[in-house]
């Protein structure tokens, strides 16, 4: 490389370096139709549009000088499969809406903290500097909270513009969120919480593409876990790197893990306990390497065994199938249904729709699972359990052929 393209490439964020080279050549066409697609968002709009997004202007003096613009379009671009005519449309409504909805004044519009500061707040920043949000689902008056949906929506849209602006669009450009279930009872998703999950998921997912880099789902009780392995079996593998899925007695590993535990809200259960739990547990990236390691140990043992072998794919994901007890799954926007499994309404990067909707991911349901741990049970090596079987054999012979057999070979002798 010249030292010069050198030079240039090292002034560009960490996040426009991951562009690929499609996504290159749709970010150059993109940026150029700015103008349009400004303009008709405009015409469509009943108010007057910004040039601005998350606090980005969308058209400098210089279209090149800042590629905070880049790592914003290519939001777009990869929430629309690198279509850049469906990017356009989605970027277009997007800045209508925002006119319409008013939400560049909103983030100074005050709510009743009696009603919403139980509800979700942000709370410092995990582990590579990302903002994390926190939802809280149980003891919610549904009503109260969600009864007004207008209300709630601005609340929402408040709390997550909140969070985009604390974004530099350079080394961090998404967010972590953490959805703790604690309190929630498996009837008590109403048709208010069931009404705002909808809309905020539509709303998300039309209006936020990939801001979301995790998802936890904290204090889920046993139920709630196992429909979230049902439905991980048929979400992308994108959404399973996204969302993470424990009980409570994992929630502040899963926590620990990605935050810093100085960071951790004492209500997840900061004790010695769980920092040891923390300290000692293994990492995501860990866990997943041993259970694509075991799938692909037990493959290769089946395939041994069997002959001839079946005829293989030129590609298999080791881990792609595997069922998942009560760890990871992962945000994607659509507005598809999921089964609902919560109690209180989330949206695009929250609600139990979105277990299958991920609001970060544009159009495709997505979501899976990685297994916690591997829960796999050893076989028994007892070697007196061996020395029987050897005596019965022995005499089983003498019967046969009224002689002592003769001593065993030492590939057959009983291991340890």
């Amino acid at each position: 490389m010249e030292p010069e393209a050198a030079a240039q490439q090292d002034t560009q964020p960490a996040k426009a370096r991951a562009f690929s080279d499609a996504e290159k050549e749709q970010l150059a066409k993109f940026r150029q139709a700015l103008p349009d697609i400004i303009k008709a968002a405009g015409e469509a709009s009943t108010v007057e549009v910004s040039a601005s997004l998350w606090g980005v202007p969308l058209l400098p003096s210089d279209a090149n000088d800042d590629p905070r613009i880049d790592v914003i379009l290519v939001k777009f671009l990869r929430a629309r499969k690198n279509n850049l005519d469906q990017a356009r449309e989605m970027l277009t409504s997007t800045l209508k809406w925002r006119a319409e909805f008013g939400v560049d004044a909103l983030l100074d519009e005050t709510f009743p903290s009696e009603i919403f500061g139980a509800v979700g707040y942000i709370h410092g920043t995990d582990k590579e500097g990302r903002p994390v949000t926190y939802n809280f689902y149980g003891g919610l008056d549904n009503k109260t909270v969600f009864g007004d949906l207008d209300r709630f929506l601005r609340w929402r849209v408040q709390l997550h513009e909140r969070g985009m602006r604390m974004l530099d669009f350079a080394d961090t450009a998404d967010m972590l969120q953490v959805h703790d279930y604690q309190g929630v009872g498996l009837f008590s998703y109403d048709k208010f919480a069931r009404t705002a999950s909808r809309a905020t998921v539509q709303l998300m997912s039309d209006n936020y593409p990939e801001t979301l880099a995790t998802k936890i789902f904290a204090n889920v009780p046993a139920w709630g876990e196992t429909i979230f392995n049902i439905i991980g079996r048929w979400l992308s593998e994108d959404t399973k790197r996204k969302f993470v899925v424990v009980g409570a007695v994992n929630a502040y590993a899963a926590l620990a893990d990605r935050i810093d535990s100085k960071d951790i809200p004492d209500r997840f259960g900061k004790s010695e306990a769980a920092e040891t739990l923390a300290a000692v547990a293994p990492s995501e990236e860990e866990k997943k390497e041993k259970d694509v390691a075991a799938a692909t140990e037990a493959a290769a043992s089946s395939s041994v065994s069997s002959s001839p072998p079946p005829p293989q794919p030129a590609h298999v994901d080791a881990a792609a199938d595997l069922p998942t007890p009560s760890a990871s799954a992962a945000d994607n926007k659509s507005g598809v249904d999921a089964p609902q499994v919560t109690a209180a309404p989330e949206a695009a990067d929250n609600a139990p729709n979105d277990v299958v909707a991920d609001p970060d991911h544009g159009d495709e349901p997505t979501a899976g699972m990685r297994p916690d741990e591997n829960k796999t049970a050893a076989s028994s090596n007892d070697p007196a359990q061996e020395e029987t079987v050897d005596e019965k054999d022995q005499q089983s012979s003498l019967k046969k052929d009224d002689a002592p057999p003769p001593p065993p070979p030492p590939s057959a002798t009983a291991k340890p």
